[in-house]
C-alpha cells in the first residue's frame, strides 16, 4: 500500500509538471521533451504523448498560443485566475494575493516571468506541493506530508478548480489547434479528478498508519 502510495504521488507530481509546460509558448524542444515522457506515468502521460503528431506544426501552435494566451489586442482565453475569480476580471486582486501569499509562504520567488497567478504558474506551484510531500514521506516525516497534503487540497479547492473549467471552456471555444482543444479537456479532467483524489482520506489514513509504527 506504502509503495502504491508513493508511485501514485509520483504520477501526480509528474502530471503538473507537465501540463505546466504546455502553457508556456511551444518550442521545438517541445516536442522532444513530451517524446520522452513515460507513458507508464499514468493517463495524462499516455493521452499528452498520443497528441504529439499534432506538434508538427509549430508554427500554427505558436500562432494559436498567441491568439489564446497573449493577445495583442484581445485574449480569447485568458490564463490568468483572476480574470474568472474577481469581479470586472480585474487582474491582481484578492485572489491573486492570497496566490502570492502561499508561494511566500513556501519561500518561493516567481519572478517577473509570468503572474503569479497564470496557470503554468500554478500547476507547477501543485508540482512543487507535491514534489515536498513525496519528499518529507521519503524522509519520514509523516505530519509534514500531511500538512503538505492539506496545502494541496486548499490550493485546488480556493483556486484551481474554481477557474480552469471556465478558461478550458474557453480553449475549446477558440483554440484552431486539435493541440490545444485536447489540452484544454486534459486540464479540466485533471484537476478536478486530483481534487477528487486530495479530498480522499485513504492517502492520510496510509500515512497515520506510519506515524503510529
Amino acid at each position: 500500500m506504502f509503495t502504491e502510495l508513493l508511485a501514485r504521488e509520483e504520477c501526480r507530481r509528474d502530471s503538473y509538471k507537465l501540463l505546466s509546460e504546455c502553457y508556456y509558448l511551444p518550442e521545438e524542444n517541445l516536442l522532444s521533451r513530451l517524446g520522452s515522457l513515460d507513458r507508464s506515468r499514468g493517463e495524462l502521460f499516455s493521452e499528452i504523448t498520443q497528441r504529439i503528431p499534432q506538434l508538427t506544426d509549430m508554427e500554427s501552435l505558436q500562432i494559436d498560443f498567441s491568439g489564446l494566451f497573449v493577445g495583442p489586442y484581445v485574449l480569447l482565453a485568458p490564463p490568468y485566475g483572476s480574470v474568472y475569480l474577481e469581479n470586472k476580471r480585474m487582474v491582481m486582486g484578492e485572489s491573486t494575493l492570497d496566490v502570492i501569499s502561499q508561494y511566500k509562504d513556501e519561500e518561493l520567488d516567481i519572478g517577473i516571468k509570468e503572474a503569479p497567478d497564470h496557470i503554468a504558474i500554478e500547476l507547477e506551484f501543485m508540482y512543487f506541493l507535491i514534489f515536498r510531500e513525496i519528499e518529507a514521506i521519503r524522509n519520514g516525516q509523516y505530519d509534514d506530508a500531511v500538512k503538505f497534503l492539506a496545502k494541496e487540497k486548499a490550493f485546488l479547492t480556493h483556486h484551481l478548480s474554481t477557474w480552469v473549467p471556465d478558461f478550458t471552456d474557453n480553449i475549446k471555444k477558440h483554440a484552431q489547434t486539435k493541440f490545444y482543444q485536447d489540452l484544454a479537456h486534459l486540464t479540466d479532467s485533471f484537476v478536478l479528478k486530483d481534487l477528487e483524489t486530495v479530498s480522499d482520506d485513504s492517502i492520510i489514513d496510509v500515512l497515520r498508519v506510519r506515524l503510529e509504527v
